[in-house]
């Protein structure tokens, strides 16, 4: 067995009970504890000189001077969640049946899930579902709304931010298919990346861009198409914490205004801008898709942007918890009929007026959807609404969230009717928004707001926080101790945060101090370890 095995102190533990015979009733294991005492029997003698064998004689030494009849040994979390998620009461809460007959719709979505998934085996099929809905969201536009009892026009466009740690994840893989899928099907939709404010008011009032008769003739049809639906369209972009980070420069004042402003879709703004004096904006729909990590959103992030509902206008998906990675394909198929679909959709809907030789724009037509929802619709939103009371103990940056999550049901209920309509062979003149298309938005915002508390949680970890985690991992690595000079050396840090990460952990009864043996000129080097192991470790002093 390799010599760089790591036994934790719960593994020895485990071990040293099993070999004296005594029950391991509820005692957490490892898989690899979990393999041996699979296949072997360590009270048997036969079975104790193979895992002699296996486990090797330093190994066994360690096991054996474990006390078996002792505590375990405390087990120290690298990750507490006391963000907990409140749950919906029973009036809210959707029934089995209902949720089945959710998943009945939205057949669009699925598919666009199961070939990302495969194409992308990597990347979370959470990312994969928030890609598919912003697709469908720039395909509409502004085009299909549901006027509410409270007298509010809904749009389907959404803002959609997923948020996972760079590489493993594989984000951008899965923002590359997003805008594979469409640039086969609605390219005139995806809008260039702003550069300012005042260009992307441009962009957003249908100004073409100073070079339009330099550019390639494919390139300027694109954008004449897209200038029909300017202010519809949709923004994707790989680093979204990027743009966070860059409103609080001078020259981008006023982008998190105006990107907040848009999110609840005008039908008319205006600005005097500088270099293109009055740019007009009509019939507003834009949708963004993007990617952050958390450490870089933690920084590009303010408290303000919490409550001030910044961040509650961004549906935030963290990988789901019961994350895998499927399984690698040779080869996938390239996405037509996703893509053919989805056109057909943005096709199926009227289209937006064009100018007027005079510069003005006729009225732009719009359906209105009938929705049988409002039961549940009212339900879920009474049921967050009391989850946000002044008495209730809800994380205060969240509240906003939760103050939007109904609205947020009822734009991917437009989605999913939306993209069952054009799917369907007996289409009617209209999408309508059914139960079923309620009750899987429901679904889905559901495991939205569960993500939101995940994200919290994660970007409560600040630098010293992480490096503290950090400490603990490796000294688990590490037989459960190690000098600071081991320490700091082996995660490539300089001396002084990680002894200050070291006293904070000591004075939180996670690690102890002691001093090594083996120092140069008799010195005895300062050393930490786990609490956990402290008591199996006295015998080395």
């Amino acid at each position: 067995m390799s010599n760089n095995l790591q036994l934790s102190p719960m593994d020895n533990y485990v071990l040293a009970r099993a070999i004296v015979g005594l029950p391991l009733d509820n005692l957490p294991q490892s898989a690899l504890i979990q393999l041996l005492l699979s296949g072997l029997n360590p009270t048997a003698p036969d079975d104790l000189q193979i895992l002699r064998r296996l486990l090797g004689q330093g190994r066994m030494l360690e096991i054996f001077k474990v006390d078996p009849n002792g505590d375990p040994p405390i087990m120290v979390s690298q990750q507490t969640d006391l963000n907990v998620v409140p749950e919906l009461p029973e009036s809210a809460r959707l029934t089995e049946q209902q949720q089945q007959a959710g998943l009945q719709v939205g057949k669009w979505v699925d598919d666009y899930i199961i070939w990302a998934g495969q194409a992308a085996n990597e990347t979370p099929l959470s990312f994969h579902l928030g890609a598919g809905l912003y697709l469908a969201s720039i395909a509409i536009g502004r085009r299909l709304y549901v006027q509410t009892p409270w007298r509010q026009k809904v749009f389907p466009n959404l803002y959609v931010m997923i948020v996972a740690v760079s590489t493993y994840y594989r984000k951008s893989a899965g923002l590359s298919l997003a805008n594979e899928v469409a640039r086969l099907a609605i390219p005139h939709m995806i809008m260039p990346q702003p550069g300012s404010p005042e260009n992307f008011m441009s962009m957003l009032g249908g100004i073409l861009p100073p070079n339009f008769n330099d550019i390639p003739h494919a390139e300027r049809q694109r954008l004449e198409k897209g200038n029909r639906y300017a202010a519809q369209r949709g923004l994707l972009r790989d680093e979204l914490s990027g743009l966070f980070k860059s409103m609080g420069r001078d020259y981008m004042a006023g982008l998190k205004e105006l990107i907040m402003t848009l999110y609840d879709c005008p039908q008319y703004l205006d600005s005097n801008t500088n270099n293109k004096g009055l740019v007009v904006i009509r019939d507003v729909a834009l949708s963004i898709l993007g990617a952050a990590t958390p450490a870089e959103l933690s920084n590009a992030l303010s408290s303000a942007d919490w409550y001030n509902g910044n961040m509650a206008r961004f549906s935030l998906l963290t990988p789901e918890t019961d994350y895998k990675e499927r399984d690698a394909q040779v080869e996938t198929k390239a996405p037509f009929d996703l893509a053919q679909r989805l056109a057909h959709l943005h096709e199926s809907l009227p289209e937006p007026a064009p100018q007027e030789a005079l510069g003005d724009k006729k009225e732009n037509e719009m359906w209105s959807l009938t929705a049988d929802i409002w039961d549940a619709c009212h339900a879920y939103e009474k049921a967050l609404r009391a989850m946000t009371a002044p008495s209730s103990a809800l994380d205060d940056r969240l509240r906003a969230v939760y103050g939007r999550l109904h609205v947020q049901a009822i734009k991917i209920a437009i989605l999913l009717a939306a993209l069952d309509w054009v799917d369907s062979d007996t289409q009617t003149k209209h999408p309508k928004v059914s139960r079923e298309h309620w009750y899987r938005a429901q679904m889905i915002t559901e495991t939205w707001r569960v993500s939101a508390h995940r994200l919290l949680a994660d970007l409560g970890d600040n630098e010293e926080m992480r490096l503290e985690k950090r400490i603990l991992g490796l000294l688990r690595t590490a037989n459960g101790n190690a000098t600071v000079r081991e320490i700091y050396r082996a995660l490539r840090s300089t001396r002084k945060p990680v002894v200050e990460a070291l006293k904070a952990l000591e004075q939180d009864g996670l690690v102890e101090r002691y001093l090594a043996e083996g120092g140069s000129r008799g010195r005895q080097p300062e050393a930490y370890r786990l609490v956990e192991q402290s008591v199996t470790s006295v015998t080395n002093k």
